[in-house]
């Protein structure tokens, strides 16, 4: 049977994939759940604070949500390498940009407030709001910086489970929160803030919690059956102590053979050093390994830099042709969101299993797994084409009755439909790409990429107006999805040795 269609890597896709997908739909609750509290009060200055607010902090996260992606490419490439210790270097350090960024967003706060109110323009009484607003919270930046660190670790290490329990706890604690802040000590809409405040906090004591727990149980096994986590210990080496072969753990084999007692000795060895408290000081800024943790991220940075601003442009862009085409095109983008969450949960599937199989050294099964994800990429697509084409207008209503609106999207739903079909290829190269640490590939294919969609949409406004956005827009995810995989066979899937 082919690796591509064997029950156990469609079942180890899906069992990242779908507890991914359930924490990717949770990000918007946190905005959502303060605005539907805030709701309540009756105050548009309330809710419009909420809103701009909301607004700012998910372009900083944003920006700052390549830590993740970072770390779990490393974690994911050590964990399949079985280097134990690698995999805490990497938690720590990506902990330690991700508080340096948190410090950096805490000491500019005044700067970023300014520059943000500077870009929005609100009225006098919003604009106060908005700033008490953001200087409460602004200071969960250190646990909800910290939690991308956390995530990307946890998904490196095959465990996409304790994320979203995560997330659902920080989601459940927020609800409580705000309640308590805004209507039983009738904080306002300040409460909200000091609800998402504590709520992320929360999340950071279970991050830490449950990174705890997994280095703990590591020890345990690594005790127990004598399989080293360092990389004096290699996987192979591993796997002969163990006595096991195969696909997520194998399966069992037929004991340790002759060379087990001394695996295991030297495991004992390697467990003793790597959880003993000096080690990690001494390695954690290791020259050549902290510069290659940091270039990767820089290269992810920027990509991401590019990714917004490419959307930030979109939205800008529609103001030019009215009003009721900026309403539009933010309604249609909403298309755009529910399909992006499915595909990143497979996406992230993708990085964590391409990370895994690249560190490991087994080519073949990373190679089954590329074709596997793409299958469920097609599946999910069409699935996506199929509603969107049924239920397009439906789907619509519950966003707006507005009957100008309603009209000009009738000439519109088609750009769905294309974008859905060229965009998933995009999406998934990227997690595969990420996990295999070729950044420098993904800036490329993303610098050529917004170079097309700057392009089309400057060429073509004149005599296709607002279709002209939409049509950037396609090109724009054609180009990733085109660009990375004409690399693909040279860069991820049959690199040179």
């Amino acid at each position: 049977m082919s690796l591509s269609r064997n029950p156990n890597t469609h079942r180890a896709i899906l069992h990242l994939a779908i507890p991914n997908l359930i924490s990717n739909v949770t990000v918007p609750l946190l905005g959502a759940i303060d605005l539907a509290m805030v709701g309540r009060l009756n105050s548009l200055e309330s809710m419009g604070a909420i809103s701009l607010g909301a607004m700012i902090f998910n372009f900083m996260y944003w920006s700052l949500g390549f830590l993740r992606m970072g770390t779990c490419g490393f974690t994911a490439q050590a964990f399949g390498a079985g280097k134990q210790e690698e995999t805490v270097l990497t938690l720590f350090r990506s902990l330690i940009l991700a508080l340096g960024g948190a410090l950096f967003l805490l000491v500019l706060q005044g700067i970023i407030l300014r520059l943000a109110l500077l870009w929005a323009q609100p009225d006098p009484a919003l604009t106060e709001a908005v700033s008490e607003y953001f200087r409460i919270r602004i200071w969960e930046a250190p646990a909800t910086i910290s939690a991308f660190a956390f995530a990307g670790w946890f998904i490196g290490r095959q465990d996409s489970r304790t994320p979203m329990w995560v997330a659902i706890s920080i989601n459940l604690t927020n609800i409580l929160a705000n309640y308590l802040f805004i209507f039983v000590f009738d904080f306002g809409f300040k409460g909200a803030a000091m609800g998402t405040v504590v709520a992320q906090y929360t999340g950071l004591l279970l991050n830490t919690g449950f990174a705890l727990g997994h280095l703990r149980r590591e020890r345990a096994n690594l005790m127990d059956t004598g399989t080293s986590g360092t990389s004096e210990l290699t996987a192979m080496e591993a796997t002969i102590a163990k006595g096991m072969v195969g696909f997520s753990g194998g399966e069992p084999g037929s004991g340790p053979g002759k060379n087990a007692k001394g695996l295991q000795e030297k495991a004992a060895r390697q467990t003793h050093r790597l959880m003993h408290p000096g080690f990690t000081f001494r390695k954690i800024f290791q020259l050549s390994a902290f510069k290659r943790f940091l270039n990767i991220n820089s290269d992810i940075f920027l990509r991401t830099l590019i990714i917004i601003f490419v959307f930030s442009f979109f939205t800008a862009q529609s103001t030019h042709f009215g009003s009721e085409y900026l309403v539009l095109n933010t309604l249609l983008y909403q298309f755009f969101i529910f399909y992006s969450y499915a595909m990143d949960g497979f996406a992230h599937a993708a990085e964590a299993l391409s990370g895994r199989f690249t560190g490991s050294g087994e080519w073949e099964r990373k190679r089954a797994t590329v074709k596997a994800v793409f299958l469920w990429g097609i599946g999910i697509a069409s699935a996506f084409c199929l509603v969107y084409a049924l239920a397009f207008n439906g789907i619509f209503r519950i966003f707006t009755q507005d009957a100008r609106i309603l009209e000009l999207s009738g000439d519109y739903y088609f750009w769905i439909l294309g974008v859905v079909l060229s965009g998933f290829p995009a999406f998934l190269w990227d997690g595969v790409y990420a996990g295999s640490l070729a950044t420098k590939p993904m800036l490329l294919t993303m610098a050529v990429a917004a170079l097309g969609f700057f392009g089309a949409y400057f060429l073509s406004r004149g005599s296709l107006h607002n279709h002209s956005m939409w049509l950037a827009m396609l090109l724009f995810l054609s180009l990733r999805g085109l660009c990375m995989s004409l690399m693909a066979r040279r860069i991820v899937l049959y690199p040179k040795k």
